[in-house]
């Protein structure tokens, strides 16, 4: 039986069933197209960014028709919850999607006991590892067989410290312990105390990228790495 699984739940467990399996769409790179006269055609500039997609998932489900309006809304509640933001496929486990927005369709009755509706989840347009989620060692991350990633480093110590990752360098100030979040472009402690001030460097110079990877830490600070493995 396919299944997704949101906010920690999967359809099965709210009394729904997935009709069919979804169609993945291909999400493309976006890009600037550029118009020279003179020149036949155009020039199309990618800014290494990719568009969102949307995965359209159709449901049904059968009720008492006393409660057929309250499984409805138990979906519904269910769906729009935001206890996270991942997206899982029941046939494939090991990735998932971040959903930015979720648009629930009109439940139409078939019968009196039997509804159908579609929901669409806009999804960005890569999909990430869940083992990507997990705190590694720098010597775990050397290697990344997927696309480039925004890792977030977890450093423990006290002081001024380096974080290096293939060459570039981003110096901080840590105070027990900081956090570097390279996909939000943020710095804060465990706490959540904002410490974006604490760290000079640019944040999109500390991807990993496809391929080996060095990333290294000043002497006397330990470093964990969270790498957000992704993949189109």
């Amino acid at each position: 039986m396919y299944e997704i699984i949101r906010n920690g739940h999967t359809n099965t467990e709210i009394g729904i069933l997935v009709r069919e399996r979804p169609s993945i769409p291909s999400a493309e790179y976006n890009y600037t197209e550029v118009k020279i006269p003179g020149r036949d055609g155009s020039i199309f500039k990618e800014d290494g960014t990719v568009s969102d997609i949307t995965i359209t998932v159709p449901f049904t489900f059968a009720e008492n028709p006393q409660r057929w309006q309250e499984r409805f809304r138990t979906a519904r509640r269910w769906l729009m919850r935001k206890d996270d933001t991942e997206l899982i496929l029941s046939d494939e486990l090991e990735y998932f999607y971040h959903v930015k927005h979720t648009k629930i369709n009109a439940a139409e009755r078939q019968v009196k006991e039997v509804g159908e509706f579609e929901v669409e989840f806009t999804c960005e347009g890569y999909r990430y590892r869940t083992d990507g989620k997990a705190e590694y060692t720098p010597e775990e991350v050397f290697y990344n067989p997927y696309d480039r990633s925004r890792p977030v480093y977890l450093i423990t110590g006290e002081g001024e410290c380096i974080l290096q990752v293939n060459g570039s360098q981003m110096k901080a100030n840590v105070g027990q312990n900081l956090v570097i979040d390279t996909d939000r472009l943020m710095a804060y402690r465990k706490d959540g105390k904002l410490m974006n001030t604490s760290v000079y460097g640019d944040y999109a110079e500390l991807h990993l990228l496809p391929g080996e990877n060095t990333v290294y830490i000043s002497r006397g600070f330990d470093l964990k790495v969270i790498p957000n493995w992704r993949c189109l």
